[in-house]
C-alpha cells in the first residue's frame, strides 16, 4: 500500500511541475519559408531558402539578370527525361493515366 502511495504522489509532483514549465511556441515554419508551393509540381524543382537571398535589387530596369545561384539550369541533354525517349513498355492508356 505504501509503495502505491508513493507512486501516486511522485505521479501528482511530475504532473504539477510539467504544468508549471515554461512553454516556448512552436512554429510550423518560420515567416521566410515558401507559401507558394506550386512551383515544385514542374521543372525546375528549386529552392531557395529564406536566408538564401541577397538584399532586395532593383527590378526596374527592362532586362534584369539574376545572378548565377538563382538563374534556371540549362537544360542538360545527358539527364534522364521520360518523354523524349522510346519505351516500349511505357505505352497504353495505363500509362497515360499513372503520368497525369
Amino acid at each position: 500500500m505504501l509503495k502505491h502511495t508513493l507512486l501516486a504522489g511522485l505521479c501528482a509532483i511530475a504532473f504539477v511541475a510539467v504544468a508549471f514549465v515554461d512553454t516556448s511556441e512552436a512554429e510550423a515554419a518560420q515567416p521566410g519559408q515558401p507559401s507558394n508551393w506550386q512551383r515544385f509540381y514542374y521543372y525546375p524543382y528549386v529552392y531557395y531558402p529564406h536566408n538564401f537571398q541577397t538584399q532586395p535589387e532593383s527590378y526596374d530596369h527592362l532586362y534584369y539578370r539574376y545572378p548565377q545561384e538563382r538563374r534556371i539550369p540549362v537544360y542538360n541533354t545527358d539527364w534522364h527525361n521520360f518523354y523524349p525517349k522510346e519505351r516500349p513498355y511505357h505505352s497504353g492508356h495505363h500509362f497515360r493515366l499513372d503520368v497525369f
